[in-house]
């Protein structure tokens, strides 16, 4: 074993020990779904999505456009 992969497993203790204290960033159960969507929701998203059309800059970043 060496000490690379003793760093590692000391890294995954010292993790999974603050992370008894800190947690994970989240006050819901982590296999749960959230939360429904309701129609004006979709209503809004269909909307948006009607107006705006995403297009892509030469290096590769996203941006909106208004049709």
């Amino acid at each position: 074993m060496g000490f690379s992969d003793r760093f590692d497993a000391f890294n995954e203790h010292v993790t999974l020990f603050l992370l008894r204290f800190v947690g994970p960033p989240t006050v819901s159960a982590p296999d749960s779904h959230g939360r429904d969507v309701s129609e004006d929701e979709r209503e809004r998203e269909a909307e948006i999505r009607g107006a705006f059309e995403r297009m892509t800059r030469p290096d590769g970043s996203p941006y909106l456009l208004e049709r």
